[in-house]
């Protein structure tokens, strides 16, 4: 039978219109973006978690004790979040999962440290949020700068596997927001290492719609390489006007926006070679991840994707961190989480480790897919692929 998962508004707790959940023997808590400007992401993370949930109590629970779920909805704002976070810590949960945005959980991880309340990170990528972190922060995803990295080994991979084409140049355009202004700061730092040239470099407020203005600038700074960082509205809009303006280049790698199937649905033909850093994908090559798939898939009733992948991940490692403290004692969890090493799931092994300023953070293998003839394809790392880069991008005229 799965088990009960409770859901309210922050803000209708708050104001004391709904009463605290009755928990079952060991409840974990959730705040997520179920509503406002995230909750295409929250709802994924939901089903992700809803699997785990599942795969879990059909197990045997947490030592022979049904879990469930305690879920706060954060309607996407951080004022929610953080009395959803408050409210939980005064709560009987051994630790918390939550949320999507870095804007979000950044303050969300302030508050767990300062409560003392362990926090798995569900959707953020910020470093900032394990950067310098807090010994009661954890992260199994990926974070900022393993994502730009993985763009510019799969940029050098190209780079040495085609020398007979131009990759010197790039051109990044990106949201003001946390996240893609962060990301854009960990391309910006790589690209001089490796030695490529920034010829445009450009973020926009979000709102914003017509995106040809810029896209003419980059037509005459004519990047090898164009680099965007955009939401779902965003990444769709500038993908149509891309075409309209004429501008390709040899990769166009557009993160967050081109990893979503509706993407793909929206853009049609448009979309094709775009490439996207993702910590998942149904087709890496990774034990489980067939029938993990299936399992989203039927959760979702939808082509799932890397976020309801992070979804069951991040369950999954609490409920890992419940087994080995064999308590619900805040310090125990957090010591157990702490622990955690070599963690195998169909999404990732997980290891918590403290390295290069980081605390807490899995150093995930992250991956690049391609979307090859309306669907998308892990194409890097090679051992890990499901098939070949098509490089380069033709011309908008040529395909």
């Amino acid at each position: 039978m799965r088990a009960m998962t409770t859901v309210t508004s922050a803000v209708a707790v708050a104001a004391g219109l709904v009463a605290p959940a009755a928990h079952a023997e060991i409840s974990i808590g959730v705040v997520n973006s179920l509503s406002g400007a995230f909750a295409t992401f929250g709802e994924r993370y939901r089903d992700g978690m809803q699997v785990a949930l599942d795969e879990i109590n059909e197990n045997g629970g947490i030592d022979g004790e049904t879990v469930s779920l305690v879920v706060r909805d954060d309607a996407s704002e951080a004022r929610n979040a953080i009395t959803s976070l408050e409210e939980l810590g005064g709560m009987d949960v051994p630790l918390v999962l939550g949320s999507y945005a870095s804007s979000i959980t950044g303050p969300m991880a302030q508050i767990a440290n300062r409560r003392e309340v362990p926090l798995v990170v569900l959707g953020s990528a910020d470093d900032a949020i394990t950067k310098p972190g807090s010994e009661w922060v954890f992260r199994a995803k990926h974070n900022t700068t393993i994502i730009g990295e993985t763009y510019f080994d799969f940029f050098d991979a190209m780079r040495t596997a085609h020398p007979d084409t131009e990759l010197q140049s790039v051109g990044m355009l990106y949201g003001n927001s946390a996240f893609p202004t962060a990301l854009a700061e960990i391309a910006r730092s790589e690209a001089e290492e490796r030695g490529y040239e920034v010829v445009a470099d450009n973020s926009y407020d979000q709102g914003v719609s017509d995106f040809r203005p810029i896209l003419n600038n980059f037509l005459s700074a004519e990047p090898d390489i164009l680099f965007l960082v955009n939401y779902a509205d965003d990444g769709i809009a500038i993908i149509r006007q891309m075409a309209e303006v004429g501008l390709s280049a040899s990769i166009i790698a557009i993160d967050t926006a081109a990893a979503l199937p509706a993407y793909i649905e929206q853009t049609g033909d448009l979309s094709e070679y775009v490439v996207t850093a993702v910590d998942w994908s149904k087709d890496v090559q990774y034990e489980g991840t067939q029938d993990l798939y299936e399992r989203l898939k039927a959760q979702s009733g939808a082509e799932p994707s890397f976020y309801e992948a992070e979804g069951y991940l991040a369950l999954m490692v609490a409920a890992e961190a419940l087994r080995q403290a064999g308590s619900t004692d805040r310090t125990e969890v957090r010591e157990a989480l702490d622990g955690i090493s070599d963690f195998q799931t169909p999404v990732t092994s997980v290891t918590f480790e403290d390295y290069d300023g980081f605390q807490n953070q899995n150093p995930i293998q992250d991956l690049i897919l391609q979307i090859q003839d309306g669907a998308h394809v892990t194409i890097y790392p090679e051992e890990l692929s499901a098939g070949d880069p098509r490089f380069p991008v033709p011309a908008w005229s040529e395909r």
